[in-house]
């Protein structure tokens, strides 16, 4: 159970933080998607857990873009 907690919580907050911190789109995910298959040897997790885990990075993505349109729209 502590998987799936941590499947759902870790690539929100990867991409979240990633996001805030890069002011990029596409680098945030691609840095999660990593920590989460290298890092966490993730091809080799349960198939459910997979599924949630890439649930969550997506919802994460979409978050991140929000803050990305954000900071754009302060910048200028």
């Amino acid at each position: 159970m502590l998987e799936y907690v941590f499947a759902v919580l870790l690539p929100v907050f990867l991409q979240l933080l990633f996001n805030r911190v890069l002011f990029t789109k596409y680098l945030p995910l691609g840095i999660t998607i990593i920590i989460l298959i290298f890092g966490f040897d993730g091809l080799n997790q349960p198939l459910p857990l997979q599924i949630v885990a890439v649930i969550f990075t997506i919802i994460g993505f979409l978050l991140g873009l929000k803050i990305y349109n954000k900071q754009k729209r302060k910048v200028r």
